[in-house]
């Protein structure tokens, strides 16, 4: 969109964009009366020619938009609006709760838009007019924002003793490059396993069977069948609870007691005396 006209900006054809602003100045040329019915037939007056002897600035007669259109386009087919498209692109933006910013001048087919965590993502325009008709899925934010996402790993790294170090040196967008604080190993970790803390140091970590575990009791509520108690161990006995299982939702679960463990040989032995090895 280019500002050379005094009184109103003129929305350029995506083809026509790469044009220099100083090329869009008004010609003084005659209007012939037939351009002028071709225009108001199909929803537009002509406020002027402008660039050469082949363009001319359209009035959309329900925006009041101006729009640079080759006289061709005018009479062969229905010319677009920029005025109408940008505020409808705005409106679908407002609608799925975001902000457009400027479209992608590279691929027509997306724009930047502001989400409502205050960062700017670059999205597809179809994208964002289904979300604003249809809206997210339930239990879904409908947008996703790196920077936040980044941010979120990076804490809960930071909960487990790891530090992310970028993205994934095999291109997997579901893993991380991880820096263990303790020992400074660097390794790929699965944001699954980041989430649920199921994954170990290559640089200093023990194994499964001497790495320190817990006794668990739990007790599950099925409806229809009653209530059952399940005794086991494991390395980290909130996520075998929250992630391992895969109850069902209306399954009401409860972590009742927790007993630490050295080790998860010890607990495989039973006793000190047993595993006097261990």
């Amino acid at each position: 969109m280019t500002n050379i006209n005094t009184n109103k900006p003129l929305h350029l054809p995506r083809q026509s964009r790469d044009v220099a602003a100083t090329d869009w100045t008004d010609q003084q040329r005659p209007i012939p009366a037939a351009w002028h019915a071709f225009a108001k037939r199909k929803g537009y007056r002509i406020d002027r020619r402008i660039r050469d002897r082949s363009h001319v600035a359209l009035e959309c007669l329900a925006c009041g938009a101006h729009t640079a259109h080759k006289v061709y386009t005018l009479r062969s087919a229905q010319p677009a609006c920029g005025g109408c498209q940008m505020a409808q692109q705005r409106g679908n933006a407002a609608k799925a709760g975001f902000v457009l910013k400027v479209r992608d001048e590279a691929h027509r087919h997306y724009a930047i838009y502001e989400l409502p965590c205050g960062h700017e993502a670059r999205l597809q325009r179809g994208r964002v007019a289904k979300l604003a008709a249809e809206g997210p899925v339930p239990g879904r934010d409908g947008y996703h924002c790196d920077i936040c996402h980044l941010e979120q790993l990076q804490q809960t790294a930071a909960d487990w003793g790891w530090r992310v170090i970028g993205a994934d040196p095999g291109g997997s967008a579901n893993y991380r490059l991880l820096e263990h604080e303790a020992c400074g190993h660097r390794q790929r970790v699965a944001t699954a396993n980041l989430d649920t803390g199921r994954f170990n140091c290559g640089g200093c970590g023990e194994c499964w069977s001497a790495a320190p575990s817990a006794l668990y009791l739990m007790r599950f509520g099925v409806p229809g069948l009653g209530w059952f108690v399940k005794l086991g161990y494991s390395r980290n006995p909130g996520s075998r609870l929250r992630y391992q299982l895969g109850l069902r939702r209306d399954v009401e679960a409860e972590l009742i007691d927790e007993v630490p463990m050295p080790s998860g040989q010890r607990w495989r032995c039973g006793s000190r005396k047993a595993c006097t090895g261990s």
